[in-house]
């Protein structure tokens, strides 16, 4: 929009929905004033910029997935096959551990998903070789960082198996984010900062509604009349 590349940015929980448009960098995360002032668990896809802040992360499973799947069958590697047999397992070994009422896995089996991860992720590197130094395109270089984050952060790869207050991965950004998709895909990208500001605003107002079961239309009709709808327990600023 206006001759510049913007991206929308979505901050969300199961009760509430932020999206906000900005310039891609940690202007855009330090503006919304979420991530820096949060506490418990942020859930993300890996972006550099999240680690600046003093937060216990845990990384996206879906995005793995489709990383490991690219891996596993375009390139052929074995281990990443596995590994997402791996994750998979984990997350219905918690499912399973849930439904009995239990707010752990047992010590033997976390012990068990951390050496097979252990194994596999050198299992990984040995298939692998480091990219030619400087490129940074291709199939190498993809399959490296890829190895490097699964190995580097793998606490916070596990963390869902280890703390039951983490999630397996953040398909509820996703979902909350489709909308601005679906937008694009019909209208076609937004032509002023203003239009596409109004847009996420009235998109977070409404998926936060719905997440509370609210009726929309009230909600909306609250707005033309002057006065808001606020979330109960949501302090008024």
């Amino acid at each position: 929009m206006e001759s510049r590349l913007h991206w929308v940015h979505v901050a969300c929980s199961a009760v509430y929905t932020l999206l906000m448009v900005h310039r891609r960098g940690q202007a855009a995360i330090d503006e919304m004033g979420v991530m820096a002032k949060m506490k418990g668990i942020a859930s993300h896809d890996g972006w550099k910029p999240y680690r600046i802040y003093d937060v216990v992360h845990q990384l996206c499973n879906a995005h793995h997935l489709r990383e490991l799947e690219a891996v596993a069958v375009v390139h052929d590697q074995g281990w990443a096959d596995e590994m997402i047999g791996l994750l998979v397992q984990a997350k219905e070994a918690v499912e399973a551990a849930k439904a009995e009422g239990n707010d752990r896995l047992a010590g033997s089996v976390l012990h068990s998903i951390r050496v097979r991860y252990g194994l596999l992720v050198q299992k990984g590197r040995a298939a692998t070789p480091a990219p030619e130094s400087g490129k940074r395109h291709g199939y190498e270089k993809k399959a490296h960082n890829l190895l490097e984050r699964l190995d580097r952060y793998r606490a916070d790869v596990l963390r869902f198996a280890n703390d039951f207050s983490s999630c397996w991965d953040n398909n509820q950004a996703e979902r909350d984010v489709r909308m601005v998709k679906v937008q694009q895909k019909v209208s076609g990208s937004w032509r002023t900062f203003a239009g596409a500001s109004h847009y996420c605003a009235i998109t977070s107002y409404v998926s936060t509604m719905r997440k509370h079961g609210h009726p929309v239309l009230d909600g909306l009709r609250q707005l033309f009349e002057g006065g808001v709808w606020i979330p109960v327990g949501l302090a008024r600023t």
